[in-house]
């Protein structure tokens, strides 16, 4: 079994069972965080502006385990589909005999790379993550690290980011040995969207709304990977950027539902939009077969990237043990799709 492999079972023992409405206060970890600490920056007085220190809301990431992830980045460039290599793990219970207390986890959305008919976009991925941690030095973590969704891919290889901190209205990252030039491998585009994931993830995870300033020693640097940001960045459009549709939960690919029913979240760009459902078995050469199919519209009011809420229950009585490819996609004129697989297990 690999590493990977290890990381996701952990994960999915962890949630499998748990539907979002409660999943907070029921979360189960088996491991516990790494007191490795990433330094943040100071402030500094140059840069003077006004604004609210927000208190950061979302806890951290379960940095224990990507945290010490040596940097095996092969050169230049974003990482492909996979990311780095996660480290082999032994989860242990500092309590000792008797202390049955283990550590909760909360949701950091992070938002990857992902293809859509419009080209590369970001996808947002609810990682469910360790509750002891700072968020900002969470989301820096997380954005070097595999995602835990095989279809997405890391924009910042590791040692890209440093740290990051809030300040004086500001959102100030420094940089490690991320190219100030755009790689020659690396397309316009690409480097604008990998520039953004980081300006929407920590943005997600400081509550703040504020602007991201790029730094270097302290001083704004000029340009990330050929891209301005000599002035503090700020998101740019939903509509060009993220990915019509997104699953929540589960955000893990493989993992094991229990019971009878399997319960999907996601976010849809649009207000009372139709979301499709599908589970889906491969046959090989093309001979995908639909088992089941639900609907949902997307509700509610909408978040901070003006994404609307969706849920769906799938009756799964009666499907057979195996591994099965959840596809949702959106309605409209513009169609997005995005996917988890799962395991049924038998006697669940």
């Amino acid at each position: 079994m690999s590493d990977d492999d290890r990381l996701r079972r952990l994960l999915s023992d962890a949630v499998c069972d748990i539907e979002p409405a409660d999943r907070i206060d029921q979360l189960r970890a088996s491991v516990h965080p790494s007191p490795r600490v990433v330094p943040m920056a100071r402030s500094r007085s140059w840069y003077a502006a006004t604004g609210i220190v927000a208190t950061a809301a979302v806890i951290g990431v379960i940095a224990y385990l990507t945290s010490v992830v040596g940097d095996k980045s092969p050169g230049i460039g974003p990482a492909g589909n996979g990311g780095t290599a996660l480290p082999t793990m032994t989860a242990s219970d500092p309590a000792g005999p008797g202390d049955t207390s283990r550590p909760k986890l909360v949701d950091l959305p992070i938002y990857y790379l992902g293809h859509s008919p419009r080209g590369d976009v970001l996808y947002r991925q609810d990682t469910p993550v360790s509750a002891g941690l700072e968020p900002l030095r969470a989301a820096v973590t997380r954005l070097m690290a595999t995602p835990f969704d095989h279809d997405y891919r890391l924009g910042w290889s590791p040692g890209w980011l440093t740290s990051a901190e809030l300040s004086d209205g500001v959102i100030r990252v420094d940089l490690g040995r991320a190219p100030l030039a755009r790689p020659a491998s690396m397309s316009a585009r690409m480097a604008y969207v990998v520039v953004q994931s980081a300006v929407y993830t920590l943005r997600a995870a400081s509550h703040s709304g504020a602007d991201v300033l790029f730094v270097r020693g302290g001083l704004p640097v000029a340009s990330v990977l050929g891209v301005p940001t000599g002035h503090p960045v700020a998101p740019g459009g939903a509509a060009d950027l993220l990915s019509r549709i997104d699953i929540s939960r589960p955000a893990v690919d493989g993992m094991h539902p229990r019971g009878t029913r399997l319960v999907l979240t996601g976010t849809d760009a649009a207000p009372l939009d139709r979301v499709v459902v599908r589970l889906v078995r491969s046959g090989g050469a093309g001979s995908d077969k639909t088992l089941r199919t639900q609907t949902a519209l997307s509700a509610g009011a909408p978040d901070a990237s003006g994404r609307y809420r969706w849920r769906v229950v799938v009756d799964i009585a009666g499907v057979s043990p195996g591994s099965y490819t959840v596809v949702a996609r959106n309605g409209g004129h513009h169609v997005d799709t995005d996917t988890r697989v799962v395991v049924l297990r038998p006697g669940r």
